[in-house]
């Protein structure tokens, strides 16, 4: 696998490139029991994800021959929403193939901008990733973490942070694949060096702190988890080093305690967060007495479903 290397002048270099797409999405304060936490909105970023940023800067730098190959990935749902937005923008075809049993509502978003969606056994788009079987693929492959240009472009997110928040020191990223978290590490530390940044993973898909411990991949055989998001569970290996350089540690949550995010973030912060969204909130209501402050949160985002949104936040809850 190709070793990755990301710095601050990346991500410098890809803010204007995403600034042609993206939102600047707000930082607001948040207060609990006297304590204040900064929540990073990226659910109101374009298409409600973070994803659009990294993507964008990825398909902006692709040569003539790459888009004249189409273009092809690997999603559970938002990264695959970003590609399908940025390849009818831009004119290439896309093909996002899905692991089977995706979320009906984010499979559907795909096809209505005009993707071909290909639904594939989970473990079998696992090996895809491990054994990086799309290198023979036709198209040219966008991956969803595993690349400089997208994790220069997610980066941006974390420039933004630095902008609102210049004492900041502490942020808490959800992580699934590990590119969001490493982008703003690269871009929050090149401007604020005493900041520390955390990875946040559920429970029952924390396949980082292992790696983080013993500096190799590692994979969870059947991750499960409400936040469908940051369900891959697996760390690869030319991650491994660049999370490792980059984030201070991981800290872990429950389903529950994601439900209670959500439900929270809903009805004290009126913000309308997904379960991977909500993770880093969720972290920060368990761990927030050992985290130094200003503490800020990346609400990654809000393409929740309906019906879970409403069993979350509703009177039952």
């Amino acid at each position: 696998m190709d070793r990755i290397a990301v710095t601050r002048k990346d991500v410098e270099t890809a803010l204007p490139i995403v600034r042609e797409v993206a939102v600047r999405t707000p930082t607001i304060l948040h207060e609990d029991a006297g304590r204040e936490v900064f929540l990073k909105l990226e659910n109101l970023q374009r298409l409600g994800v973070f994803k659009i940023r990294g993507t964008w800067n990825r398909l902006s730098l692709l040569s003539d021959e790459e888009r004249r190959r189409g273009v092809a990935t690997i999603s559970s749902g938002n990264h695959g929403l970003s590609l399908a937005w940025a390849a009818k923008r831009l004119g290439i075809p896309c093909l996002v193939r899905v692991p089977e049993g995706a979320v009906g509502r984010k499979v559907d978003a795909i096809r209505s901008l005009g993707a071909q969606v290909a639904p594939m056994p989970r473990d079998e788009l696992v090996r895809v990733h491990e054994e990086e079987l799309w290198r023979s693929w036709p198209q040219t492959f966008i991956h969803p973490f595993a690349h400089a240009h997208t994790i220069a472009g997610q980066g941006t997110a974390g420039w933004e942070i630095a902008d609102d928040v210049p004492d900041v020191r502490t942020v808490l990223v959800p992580v699934g694949g590990g590119g969001l978290a490493t982008g703003i590490a690269v871009a929050v530390k090149g401007r604020q060096p005493k900041a520390k940044v955390y990875a946040v993973q559920a429970e029952g898909a924390a396949s980082f702190p292992v790696a983080l411990r013993t500096g190799r991949p590692h994979r969870i055989a059947n991750p499960r988890t409400i936040a469908d998001g940051i369900r891959i569970g697996i760390v690869l290996p030319n991650m491994v080093d660049i999370l490792r350089r980059n984030l201070d540690g991981c800290l872990v949550v429950s389903d529950d305690e994601i439900r209670a995010a959500m439900r929270r973030l809903a009805l004290e912060a009126k913000v309308v967060a997904e379960p991977a969204g909500a993770a880093a909130f969720a972290a920060w209501v368990r761990y927030r007495q050992t985290l130094e402050p200003s503490v800020v949160a990346v609400i990654s985002g809000g393409n929740v479903d309906p019906e879970l949104f409403a069993s979350v936040v509703g009177p039952t809850a």
